[in-house]
């Protein structure tokens, strides 16, 4: 078929798609496909999930995905399966997006070659096979193609096309950056790249073709270590801003206002999610081997990690400053999930941060709209249980703000210093709150780069 055929047959539903993984990334795009008329199998080993995908109930949050599943069941242009070899065998696309953890021994590459195993055991002649999970340079080449190769018995480029085509979009605006951001598209061949680039003009004509996989697969990384080295110099920044009395917020957008050349990112409690706290480390252990070490992405890594204890330093501070103790105090988190909107704690700073305040003695209770209750105690282990913001503030001692959801930007400060513990303070970990105020409101302030006696000797609080 070409590419155009291709294209036409999966708006008209004449293609099935096979998308192996139903997570954060795999479980949008399906419904997303689907929207359009795709013909989409979903897969994913968790039998739990898949019953809860096929009751129109996901088992993650993304805006508008709720309502996109339950109208693409009802179509039945979707359906999803623990049946990974059923589903490949009624596909002419596969698409992979497994996770690939990073451990300490290195990249788990361990779901991307079950996965390979799985669909190249039932895969037909004349399938595309797109990888789309995030791996080292030349992986899609160098392993992908050979286990395909080898399991199979077919030959990539004659037998079955093959691209690496890496997802961009992030929680909490998926259907919203799904037809809008470019698609870059590396296959083996010409012929996997036109196939490839054809199906996802299903979604967008904002196509990137690269010459091979290893370029799409570099590009992938370059993303995610570009912003979370831009993270880090905004974090390091912030910290040097503390120090010296200056507001880092203000700077930073004096700095971006009509001045093309600048683009400073904000700095925050951390950096959460799964890609940006992986990529730097996927392309150092890559590059290792070859002696070389990529010590600025490595330092700006660590400048990130440190965030989190930064934030309970300045906890510290403020209880200091309000001359209370912290074991037995009442601590409020608002925010579990690591950004907003979204219920994906992958990599949260709430972890390391209520970790260490429960070390200290502290009694932490932790509200968040998006992440149930038993996501969290997950991670942290038992916590006491708030239904609401209010009783969740009623006598804290803090608020530490690690996540800046709708919902807390909505918050009215007045009716929060009612119901807190006096004295008490708020540590702004997302910058959700004008110091000026909470400092008006005669609450103990710290916020990352916002140091209180800036707003105090310039506005006479």
């Amino acid at each position: 078929m070409t590419p155009e055929e291709i294209k036409t047959g999966i708006v008209e539903g004449k293609i099935n798609i096979a998308i192996l993984g139903q997570g954060y990334i795999g479980l949008p795009l399906s419904c997303y496909l689907a929207s359009k008329g795709a013909r989409v199998i979903g897969v994913d080993i968790d039998p739990t999930v898949v019953e809860k995908i096929n009751a129109g109930s996901p088992h993650i949050y993304e805006p508008g995905l709720k309502e996109t599943l339950q109208d693409v069941l009802q179509k039945a242009h979707y359906h999803a399966t623990a049946d990974v070899s059923e589903a490949v065998k009624q596909s002419e696309v596969i698409m992979i997006t497994v996770g690939t953890p990073v451990e300490k021994t290195g990249i788990n590459f361990s779901y991307v070659e079950r996965a390979c195993k799985d669909v190249a055991g039932s895969m037909k002649r004349g399938c595309i096979i797109l990888l789309r999970s995030t791996v080292a340079p030349l992986s899609t080449e160098k392993i992908v193609r050979e286990m395909l190769e080898r399991e199979s018995g077919m030959v990539a480029g004659k037998d079955f096309g093959l691209a690496f085509c890496p997802e961009r979009t992030v929680e909490g605006n998926a259907f919203k950056e799904l037809p809008r951001l470019p698609r870059i598209i590396g296959g083996i061949d010409k012929k996997s790249t036109e196939i490839a680039a054809a199906i996802f003009e299903v979604l967008t004509t904002k196509i990137v073709k690269v010459s091979s996989p290893r370029v799409a697969e570099m590009a992938k990384i370059f993303d995610n270590v570009y912003r979370d080295t831009n993270i880090a110099l905004a974090n390091e920044l912030a910290v040097i801003c503390e120090k010296l009395g200056i507001d880092v917020i203000e700077t930073i957008k004096a700095c971006n206002t009509g001045y093309d050349r600048t683009n400073m990112l904000i700095p925050g409690a951390g950096v959460g999610g799964s890609c940006l706290n992986k990529d730097p480390y996927i392309l150092s252990y890559s590059v290792s081997e070859k002696g070389i070490e990529p010590s600025l992405i490595l330092s700006a890594r660590e400048r990130n990690i440190s965030m989190p204890r930064h934030v309970v330093d300045l906890l510290k501070e403020a209880f200091d400053e309000m001359k209370k103790e912290l074991n037995d105090s009442k601590i409020t988190v608002l925010g579990f999930a690591f950004k907003s909107n979204t219920d994906d704690t992958r990599e949260t700073v709430a972890v390391p941060i209520i970790s260490a305040l429960k070390e200290h003695g502290a009694n932490v209770v932790i509200f968040d709209p998006y992440v149930p209750q038993e996501k969290i105690e997950s991670q942290v282990g038992k916590i006491n249980k708030a239904n609401t913001i209010i009783e969740a503030i009623t006598n804290s001692d803090c608020i530490v703000v690690l996540a800046d959801h709708h919902e807390f930007r909505q918050l009215n400060l007045p009716e929060i210093k009612k119901h807190l513990a006096t004295p008490a303070a708020i540590i702004d970990g997302r910058h959700i709150f004008d110091p000026k105020e909470v400092i008006k409101e005669g609450l103990i302030f710290k916020g990352v780069g916002r140091p209180a006696i800036f707003f105090k000797e310039l506005f006479e609080l």
